[in-house]
């Protein structure tokens, strides 16, 4: 933790020692740096979410000034090359401006934009590790909480009830693995941890209606006295909640339709200290383009998603340990203080460049 937190403070100090920096993240700033404060200061970075390509982005009535007010940062960072690949895309499309694909770098009105992949990422260690149980109490925890025996393998997922995190679609995946291998019943259980959000939207309060309703129709047709497959856990969990359970699950299940990065896979990662358990990982997620160790899969084509599920089940001891060995050494490097310190990193060398072309146009 001081490592980190020494990384950060040497970049802040570098940015320090160039101009001072506005750091704004997601959307809601989205037109903020064209504000004359802002300007003033030269320095502003807006961390951003463009997972979309043109084609869909143009549906939106707004996209030239959207990406008009993004571009009013000195630097604009997305979670993923391929995010920044889809907004250079955007820019050509829908305003006038020069693309530099070399540099990764937009020109509006003699302003240059440099577009940067910042994958964000959670802390290291995590706070909600500390003081936590073993994992073979988390484990012993976990099965008496639900009346399961020794021998049954847990898989969870957690998310709040979001139609763009696959919940629905994961559960239908059980219910196929359990189609096409029956011998895996009373033998796998699925926890679904899902807090409720936005319940007074249409949307969200008929996603958490069809989630009971199609987790009672699988466990109707798989289960049988003292065995439901699927078991969902309708309320909110805390930080250590979250942790002990991933601790006590034989895997992690994230089949996000749609996600600039998701966090809950390295979060999964973090708490396996024992270098043990499997993540699936939705090919949508940022995440999936660092975590390549996990099972990717892509969450529309179920059986896919159920032979994934078999897969982690019927997976050795040694590849399951060498995979996560991988994704834990990713992601202890690849921390939330290091996404930080980059961002200011970049800012401070910009800063510099400016400078050093201010002074070389002055002395000619």
């Amino acid at each position: 933790m001081n490592q980190n937190c020494g990384f950060v403070a040497a970049a802040e100090a570098q940015v320090r020692r160039s101009l001072p920096c506005w750091c704004r993240q997601d959307y809601h700033f989205a037109l903020a740096a064209d504000d004359p404060e802002a300007a003033a200061l030269k320095a502003t970075i807006t961390f951003g979410y463009y997972p979309v390509n043109s084609e869909t982005f143009g549906i939106c009535p707004w996209r030239a000034d959207i990406i008009d007010g993004l571009l009013g940062s000195t630097i604009l960072g997305f979670h993923t090359q391929f995010h920044c690949n889809n907004f250079l895309e955007g820019a050509d499309r829908f305003i006038e401006s020069r693309i530099d694909r070399e540099l990764s770098s937009v020109t509006v009105d003699a302003h240059e934009t440099l577009i940067r992949p910042y994958p964000i990422s959670i802390a290291w260690p995590p706070a909600a590790m500390e003081g936590q149980a073993s994992i073979s109490d988390c484990r012993r925890a976990l099965r008496e909480q639900y009346g399961l025996p020794d021998d049954v393998r847990i898989a969870v997922g957690i998310e709040r009830f979001d139609y763009t995190k696959g919940i629905l679609d994961r559960i239908r995946a059980i219910d196929d693995l359990l189609i096409r291998r029956p011998e895996q019943k009373g033998k796998l259980v699925f926890i679904q941890a899902a807090a409720p959000t936005r319940s007074k939207l249409d949307a969200y309060h008929s996603l958490q209606t069809e989630a009971v309703r199609l987790a009672d129709e699988v466990n109707e047709r798989h289960g049988g006295p003292g065995y439901k497959p699927v078991q969902l856990a309708i309320r909110h969990h805390d930080q250590r909640e979250v942790y002990a359970l991933f601790r006590g699950a034989d895997m992690c299940i994230v089949s996000s339709l749609h996600d600039g990065m998701n966090l809950v896979a390295k979060e999964f990662v973090a708490a396996r200290d024992d270098d043990d358990g499997v993540l699936i990982l939705s090919s949508f997620a940022g995440a999936s383009r660092e975590l390549a160790e996990a099972l990717i899969v892509n969450p529309y084509d179920t059986h896919a998603m159920a032979d994934a599920i078999g897969a982690a089940i019927d997976m050795p001891a040694d590849e399951r340990r060498d995979r996560m060995r991988l994704m834990r050494d990713l992601v202890r490097h690849r921390n939330v203080y290091r996404w930080a310190a980059q961002m200011l990193i970049d800012a401070a060398h910009l800063r510099s460049r400016d400078k050093i072309m201010r002074e070389t146009r002055y002395r000619r």
